[in-house]
């Protein structure tokens, strides 16, 4: 008996112990799933942009460092267009609506716009800090003093005002520590750090953003475009649009097995009871998620469908074999205990095969694909666990009896796939020949694949909120951040008037930069104090200077202090020792921030000087280190998933050379697929990077029923021809029918909203279907150019 022989037998004795104990084991699953279940309640989502990066990446290490020092996360740009900003009427407006958003909107930090921007000035020996429109204006005369004095300001364009005048902004800070923690600390009274150390929590931001939306609705009157964005509500957005995608992928994905089952068994028993397990499969692998404490991401948003899709391949293949069984006229018991020996290997490679290939992820740098994974595997393991143990033990209670109708169609499948077998087995020249040439024009393709890493596009071109976006960037000078720490070394360090000079140099480089992305504005400690060093000299422009001296300047700034104003809490720490510089920059690619930060750092460094240290931080940065990051997760997933799937193949197979050579209509859909995103410019971002791994575990999944039962017959008949021609008879419909339920699963992600899921579905169903053409054409021709034409016989022969 050889090793297959006796895997199978031991399949066969498992499935009449299930149908024996099968409450036992119906029991013992249930038991697992409501452990499993009652972990979801813990699951959180996070679709932030820090949630990209490990809590251990240096980067996110630093970025909290930063925010814990300044809680500065949560802008929020209101940009209006007036037909007029410096129009009396417009000023009113203005006012109002800063005025309610002040009064109405809870968990804010500060709000700044015309209506309060910092105006220094000074009155002889005295420093005044005051709003800009202190002094309310009343008359033409009156704007046009402002209009001079907003644009004598290098401080308000793209901050408050645009430089062409036809926008102004509203700039609203959210708190970055929960206002509860806050509460908490003064109701203890001695608590020092004023509630920091617990973020703000998500529904602190739900109430914020309502009652931000409900301010800012009641003064859209028509007259004038208002314009909110932020990372904050991009956050939400993906949030929720995500949220509403996988409600939808995965209802459709469940109608749609549904139907299928229904029309190929016509059993309601065959329809219902698969459902059945994978939904239970499904909800203990978001159980396990949420016990082992990953979050819900955009990137976990495939998952559930994924899972669905994946996990009811199993159950068609054994049920196929079971009525298939119930036909040739076995019990019930023996035809279940038949099936699981027919198709139990197979099942479990290509459940080993698909948790191998999404495995390969768990070694990204990238949280949510690291964090993809580890848990899809942990979710085809479980779908596995429940195929072998509920299922049986399910049909073990139903009433099963064969298909009545159904059976000439399943027969003209069945032959219209010999045929396509038959093809490649006797024109295996042609179909090789045809394939390399496409294989070449991918090939090509694949030379002009690029990389991206920008959330703003995950939304359609006519979204509000990314037109809303592109073009306050562009009228603003950007809505994101790269910010600079600039730590002097010691107390008092930044008192020093060559570091701030250096300070206002870096600023000034950054401003002047030209590169793929532009930097709309720099701003630090140096313009409070030019800013007071003018004020202080008869407000005259010559004097928007650094001091020269250093007691000048610690005087200067102890005069800033006590004006009243706060602002130097937001640019420098209490000691004076670490300042923030931060550069304003569109929404940009992750790639184009990369390059912003490999010309501008080393220079950086070159005129801070020594012994003061510069670091650069900000979500920028991140988004620059998430791209970084896609480039080696992508690389490394895609070697692992060939090394993981190619041993596991050789050792079905058990021959090295056959079980390479079963690898290529696997690469070939990889390939075809990868080549097409590079012709039509499709880049790879979050989403469709894990396309190449994930198209290889599923495509494995046919070629090892394919190539398990072609060595089988292959050692009966020594026919290549024949071989082919029976594993398509009795594979053959459960291979179309598994790779028809993958296709469509993913080609519902088409119906999302985000552009991301509807690129990533249509690629995925698209390799998907090829992998099974590969299979089914491609295989029997290189099985042929193997083995030889003249092993060949006319089908059936060797098989009778």
């Amino acid at each position: 008996m050889t090793v297959h022989e006796r895997i199978e037998l031991g399949f066969e004795r498992w499935g009449h112990f299930v149908f024996r104990a099968r409450w036992y084991v119906i029991a013992s699953v249930l038991v697992l799933t409501g452990f499993l279940v009652s972990f979801l309640p813990q699951l959180e989502t996070d679709f932030s942009g820090l949630g990209y990066l490990d809590k251990r990446d240096p980067s996110r290490v630093v970025y909290e460092k930063f925010r814990e020092q300044f809680g500065t996360e949560g802008r929020i740009l209101i940009g209006l267009n007036p037909p007029e900003v410096f129009d009396l009427g417009f000023l009113e407006l203005l006012r109002e609506l800063h005025t309610d958003i002040e009064k109405e909107v809870p968990h804010l930090d500060e709000i700044n716009s015309l209506i309060n921007a910092r105006h220094t000035r000074g009155e002889g020996d005295r420093l005044i800090v005051e709003d800009l429109m202190e002094a309310w204006p009343e008359s033409e005369t009156d704007l046009e003093k402002l209009r001079e004095r907003v644009y004598a300001n290098p401080l308000y364009v793209n901050t408050v005002i645009s430089e062409s005048a036809r926008f102004t902004s509203i700039n609203v800070s959210a708190n970055t520590y929960s206002s509860a923690g806050a509460e908490e600390s003064e109701l203890e009274g001695f608590d020092e750090d004023d509630g920091r150390g617990t973020l703000r929590t998500g529904e602190e931001e739900k109430e914020l953003l309502a009652a931000l939306e409900s301010v800012v609705n009641r003064h859209r009157t028509g007259d004038y475009p208002i314009y909110v964005i932020g990372d904050m509500i991009m956050k939400h957005r993906l949030t929720d649009t995500s949220r509403r995608d996988m409600t939808v992928f995965s209802s459709m994905t469940i109608l749609s097995i549904i139907l299928l089952l229904f029309l190929l068994f016509r059993r309601t028993s065959a329809t219902l009871l698969p459902m059945l397990v994978i939904l239970a499969s499904v909800l203990a692998t978001l159980g396990a998620m949420a016990m082992l404490g990953y979050p819900f991401t955009a990137t976990m948003q495939i998952l559930p469908s994924f899972l669905i899709a994946v996990g009811i391949c199993g159950s068609v293949h054994l049920l196929a074999i079971v009525y298939q069984n119930l036909g040739r006229g076995l019990e019930r018991e023996d035809a279940i205990a038949a099936a699981l020996a027919h198709s139990g290997l197979a099942i479990v490679l290509t459940s080993a095969t698909t948790a191998g290939a999404l495995g390969s992820f768990a070694s990204a740098s990238v949280a949510p694909v690291a964090h993809l994974g580890i848990i899809s595997p942990i979710g085809v393991f479980l779908a596995l666990l429940y195929t072998l143990t509920l299922l049986p033990a399910l049909l073990s209670l139903a009433k099963l009896r064969p298909p009545s109708v159904g059976s000439e169609v399943r027969q003209r499948t069945s032959d219209w796939l010999v045929r396509i077998g038959e093809f490649g087995t006797r024109r295996p020249g042609f179909v090789l020949g045809f394939t390399g040439l496409l294989l070449l024009v991918a090939i090509a393709g694949l030379t002009r694949i690029h990389f991206a890493h920008n959330v703003i596009r995950y939304l359609p071109t006519s979204d509000p909120l990314r037109m809303a976006t592109e073009l306050l960037d562009e009228e603003l000078g950007g809505s994101e951040t790269l910010e600079i720490l600039v730590d002097a070394g010691s107390e008092n360090g930044l008192h020093d008037p060559g570091l701030l000079k250096n300070l206002d140099r870096i600023m000034g480089m950054a401003s002047d930069y030209e590169g793929s992305i532009a930097v709309g504005k720099a701003t630090s400690i140096v313009d409070v104090l030019k800013e007071t060093h003018q004020a202080l000299n008869e407000n005259r422009s010559e004097f928007y200077t650094v001091p020269e001296a250093r007691p000048l300047v610690a005087q200067e700034l102890l005069l800033f202090e006590n004006s009243g104003s706060d602002d130097l809490e937001d640019l420098t720490d209490s000691q004076f020792q670490l300042a923030r510089v931060t550069l304003q920059v569109p929404q940009g690619d992750g790639v184009d921030y990369l390059h912003l930060i490999e010309d501008l750092e080393p220079a950086f460094h070159d005129v801070i000087g020594e012994g003061v240290e510069l670091t650069l931080t900000g979500m920028s940065v991140l988004s620059s280190r998430v791209f970084l990051q896609m480039y080696t997760s992508m690389a490394n997933s895609y070697l692992i998933a060939f090394c993981v799937i190619t041993t596991l193949m050789v050792l079905l197979i058990g021959r090295l050379g056959l079980g390479l050579l079963s690898m290529v209509p696997n690469l070939i859909p990889v390939v075809f697929v990868l080549g097409a995103m590079g012709w039509l410019d499709v880049p790879l971002n979050m989403s469709t990077l894990l396309i190449g791994s994930i198209a290889i575990g599923l495509a494995v999944d046919d070629t090892i029923h394919f190539m398990h039962k072609f060595t089988r017959y292959f050692e009966k008949t020594r026919s290549v021809s024949a071989a082919v021609h029976e594993t398509l008879v009795t594979t053959g419909s459960a291979m179309l029918i598994t790779s028809v339920v993958l296709s469509t699963s993913f080609m519902f992600f088409v119906f999302g909203y985000l552009t991301s899921m509807l690129t990533f579905g249509f690629l995925t169903a698209s390799a998907t279907m090829m992998a099974f053409f590969a299979d089914i054409l491609i295989a029997p021709a290189l099985l042929t150019l193997i083995y030889g034409r003249d092993a060949a016989v006319e089908p059936g022969a060797g098989a009778a």
